[in-house]
């Protein structure tokens, strides 16, 4: 009996459980589209359950891939839609490359997530590592020396010691204030907490963009730093108060933030104010997370394909698995600016 017909009954029993077809369960399992993501998840846990090995598997064992780890600073798994996302799409990938994944949450505080890894390789001796929003040098210099095959999802490896795949960042900063240029605003303030190469990716793409339009860039005039004032993304409503009070947002017409959450505490702020959006101020952010939408009004941002951003980190670990000596690559992800409401023409200085 060959390796088809060997499995074609496994086929089936996962079609009749799922209500699908056999050639849907065939898709799903080869990595191929055409099926819908519900659909995709239900057969892929019913393949696990079924104890399906597909061909992957055979050279996952080859290779001598076993315990594959995916690690995550915890704060920002619980604090955050967009990684949810992203880990949904890597688990999904792997589920269907036949790689068996184990999550390792990261207390992130300090140095104690670089001491956290330094246990973790030495008592888990992981045979790949998956390592989402991780850009700090030494901890990429720890996965790297580990010698076994690794990935970084929605992380910079500025050292170029192991794959990496993330959005477009710059372009990310670059087109969100190219939206609020071409709409007439010259005024325009960056609000951000730029601890993660991420974020200084954002904001250099603002700077390049003011001054491609013959602005010249000066952190205290365009920047409210969010680090620098002691506050944290959640509370950018409190920052934001804190800039009109100073006075801080005078001649401001526009703000582009870094990230969504921070746009929607920025727009309470100046609501709460009596301010209209986007009468008086047009706001745009960037990651698109299901909330954005349901803002008032509607926030204009840049949308991050985040599970497809994790499914890519997937397949780069694949590739390297089966190629380990080839030339390292980083894969910058595109993104597209969402239009809402919250992007309106400057208002008239008085």
């Amino acid at each position: 009996m060959d390796d088809d017909q060997a499995v074609a009954p496994t086929l089936r029993e996962i079609a009749e459980a799922a209500g699908v077809s056999i050639a849907s369960v065939s898709k799903v399992l080869n990595n191929r589209g055409g099926v819908g993501d519900e659909s995709r998840r239900k057969i892929m846990a019913l393949a696990e359950q079924f104890g399906y090995q597909g061909r992957n598997a055979r050279s996952l064992q080859k290779a001598g891939i076993g315990s594959t780890t995916l690690l995550v600073p915890a704060e920002y798994y619980s604090g955050s839609h967009f990684y949810e996302d992203v880990i949904r799409g890597a688990l999904d990938e792997a589920a269907a490359q036949s790689l068996k994944v184990n999550v390792q949450l990261l207390a992130w505080e300090g140095r104690q997530g670089i001491a956290e890894i330094d246990e973790f390789l030495t008592a888990a001796e992981p045979s790949a590592i998956i390592a989402v929003g991780l850009d700090d040098r030494s901890a990429i210099d720890r996965i790297a020396g580990s010698g076994v095959p690794a990935v970084l999802i929605n992380g910079m490896d500025r050292s170029m010691q192991v794959d990496s795949v993330l959005p477009d960042n710059w372009s990310a900063g670059w087109l969100a204030t190219r939206r609020l240029l071409e709409a007439g605003h010259r005024d325009i303030v960056h609000v951000t907490l730029p601890l993660r190469l991420s974020m200084e990716r954002r904001m250099a793409g603002f700077r390049m963009a003011l001054e491609e339009a013959g602005i010249a860039f000066e952190a205290d005039r365009h920047v409210i730093d969010l680090g620098k004032l002691g506050y944290l993304e959640t509370q950018a409503q409190l920052a934001t108060r804190d800039a009109l009070q100073a006075g801080r947002l005078d001649n401001v017409t526009a703000i582009f933030c870094s990230m969504d959450v921070v746009a929607l505490g920025v727009m309470q702020a100046l609501q709460s104010h009596g301010f209209s959006i986007p009468a008086d101020f047009s706001v745009v952010g960037i990651d698109d997370v299901a909330i954005a939408m349901h803002s008032r009004p509607p926030l204009t941002t840049i949308s991050i394909d985040r599970t497809e951003l994790g499914r890519r980190g997937v397949e780069l670990l694949m590739k390297r698995i089966a190629n380990p000596d080839e030339t390292i690559v980083r894969v910058n992800m595109g993104v597209r600016m969402i239009e809402r409401a919250t992007v309106g023409q400057p208002r008239p200085r008085s």
